[in-house]
């Protein structure tokens, strides 16, 4: 079950060791599940350790009803020495993770572990990566599609989480995680949910139950009476996204809520004064939409994002429950 993949000597003494958990045969279907890509996204390692434990119970036999059908594997903690200090990146070469795949075999700290990560899936069918929003952001859990088709848009309805952003391709992106999986054929997925350095059981709970439902719908595990479901779900590019900037610069003071859906002319928040709290701007809703991402740190500059609509009437795709 627990494999160590990489063992690098360090100066510092303890050697930094890298594992993943692995569960079934050799043959079928393979899934790999990639958690802790930054060191201060704590819904993915929590994710991560829960499926974990579920994985150990059902193949002990504790977990009646389901059985193991295809490889699955996970890694919990890929950036572990900034795990450590709770930091989005290691201080000692300031790496983003997932900007640095393929990563080499042979070279910095950083890109030795993500060529490792690389190997280690290379023969997966599917991936996941779980990620959180980004910093002094909160996200509503959704999931992210990179080069998304008919096939990929059907597999993300089985994870259950209504939502599906379809990636834009910015220069950087070859070197993430997910953009490589599908270079090498893997059907890539990124779920979303939550904020940096917090934990929201809610959101961990969603997240866990989609999984599971992924992998019965794929066949990866099996259970004697009950089914795996497809599920609603709404799809949107890039176009379909609204982001709102602030005029003023001072204290953002949102109104809304993650992960409801807004008219336009609604209001968002407040911008006030650092100094004296008056307000020096209202913030409101350019149009209708849903409120995937929020600004979660009340300081901002002028222009700053506060938010990202979803356009709910100009949605891409839409299917029913199936």
């Amino acid at each position: 079950m627990k494999e160590e993949i990489l063992n690098i000597p360090t100066p510092f003494g303890e050697p930094l060791i890298l594992y993943k958990n692995r569960w079934g045969p050799e043959n079928g279907d393979s899934l790999s599940i990639v958690s802790g890509l930054q060191g201060d996204r704590l819904n993915g390692l929590m994710v991560a350790s829960w499926l974990s434990r579920f994985l150990n119970d059902i193949e002990a036999g504790k977990e009646t009803g389901y059985q193991i059908r295809g490889t699955i594997q996970i890694f919990p903690i890929v950036n572990y020495k900034a795990w450590e200090t709770g930091n989005p990146v290691w201080h000692f070469d300031s790496q983003d993770v997932d900007l640095t795949f393929p990563g080499m075999e042979v070279g910095e700290l950083t890109e030795t572990v993500c060529n490792a990560v690389i190997r280690h899936t290379a023969e997966a069918d599917y991936g996941l990566i779980l990620q959180t929003g980004e910093k002094h952001y909160e996200d509503a859990p959704h999931v992210k599609l990179i080069d998304p088709n008919r096939k990929r848009r059907n597999l993300a309805r089985s994870l259950g989480l209504h939502i599906g952003r379809e990636v834009e391709e910015p220069p950087s992106l070859v070197l993430s995680l997910a953009r490589q999986w599908d270079l090498m054929g893997l059907h890539p997925f990124i779920l979303s949910a939550g904020k940096t350095q917090t934990y929201h059981p809610r959101y961990c709970d969603l997240l866990m139950d989609g999984i599971v439902n992924f992998m019965r719908t794929e066949g990866l595990l099996s259970h004697n009476r009950e089914k795996a479901s497809l599920r609603e779900m709404a799809f949107f590019d890039a176009q379909n996204e609204c982001p709102v900037l602030t005029r003023e610069a001072g204290l953002f003071y949102t109104e809304s809520v993650i992960g409801t859906a807004v008219g336009k002319g609604d209001k968002l928040g407040e911008v006030r004064d650092l100094y004296e709290g008056g307000v020096l701007e209202e913030v409101c809703a350019p149009e209708e939409g849903y409120v995937v991402t929020l600004r979660d740190h009340p300081m901002v500059h002028e222009k700053e994002l506060v938010a990202v609509l979803l356009r709910e009437k100009n949605q891409r795709w839409f299917w029913p429950f199936g």
